[in-house]
């Protein structure tokens, strides 16, 4: 409702009760009764409608207000119920950055082509660096359709990269690919016609065959597809999309979007101090 709209609603009101009231005074005197804009400019005058209008309006704000806040806490929870459905951090399925028995994880959910995760880049590992006995970070695939093929293709590589070298094997592989897309479906550019992936593997010291192997591979390829499902049904539906989990309490936080480093570092360390 606008405040003019609302203005002349209690116009409308103070009129009419001011009318009655004085037609009840005027019945027993032989004087006129006033007409409704004289008791209008009266009540303009004496500055008590605009008084009354102003306490209206901001009793109107308040509610709106209320209802937008509990909108959002109503949201915000949904989100943390349905992030309790991302399966359980395990060092045989995931790829973790940190100590693997951490109190706190941070699963993010990502995308290789996706420019928004490229930004939020090496933020989650700098937080766990700087608070390496308290959390670590847990990487699962996220590939988008509108970045396919490129996407699940590089989630395959790097996974093909931790088939060799194991973890840190895979955050180094991550980060070159990381370093070296252009983002958005384009992936990373091809020198003298060879393959992207396959180069960036020959770089990093991989043997080229077992990679070229791996990238063939139907279980690498179901491991990629079973993140997206974990992410899915743990209700991400963009990315970066992060989930906090402090596997002591139980308690769990989801933020979205690449946030700045000092905001995911706090977010963690109210989740170490969260109760179930």
């Amino acid at each position: 409702m606008s405040k003019t709209t609302f203005k002349s609603a209690l116009l409308l009101i103070g009129a009419l009760t001011l009318s009655l009231q004085l037609n009840i005074a005027y019945s027993q005197t032989p004087s006129s009764t006033p007409t409704t804009e004289q008791i209008i400019q009266s009540l303009e005058k004496s500055g008590a409608l605009d008084r009354a209008i102003d306490r209206g309006i901001e009793r109107y704000r308040q509610k709106q207000i209320n209802a937008a806040q509990a909108k959002q806490q109503k949201e915000e929870a949904q989100k943390v119920a349905m992030a309790k459905n991302a399966r359980a951090v395990d060092v045989k399925n995931d790829f973790i950055y940190g100590k693997p028995d951490a109190v706190i994880s941070i699963i993010e959910y990502s995308d290789f082509e996706c420019p928004f995760c490229k930004q939020f880049g090496d933020i989650p590992n700098k937080v766990v660096d700087s608070m390496p006995d308290q959390v670590n970070l847990v990487w699962r695939n996220f590939p988008l359709s509108f970045h396919d093929p490129v996407a699940t293709k590089e989630a395959i590589a790097a996974a093909c990269a931790a088939q060799q070298g194991g973890n840190n094997a895979f955050w180094k592989y991550a980060q070159g690919i990381f370093k070296n897309t252009r983002s958005n479906a384009q992936g990373m550019p091809s020198v003298n016609g060879v393959d992207p992936l396959l180069a960036l593997a020959k770089e990093q010291g991989l043997d080229t065959d077992k990679f070229s192997t791996c990238m063939q591979s139907e279980a690498v390829a179901k491991q990629v597809s079973a993140d997206l499902e974990d992410g899915m049904n743990a209700g991400i539906s963009g990315t970066p999309g992060v989930i906090l989990v402090n596997h002591k309490t139980g308690a769990f936080n989801v933020l979205a979007g690449a946030v700045p480093e000092d905001v995911l570092k706090q977010e963690v360390k109210n989740l170490l101090n969260a109760k179930k």
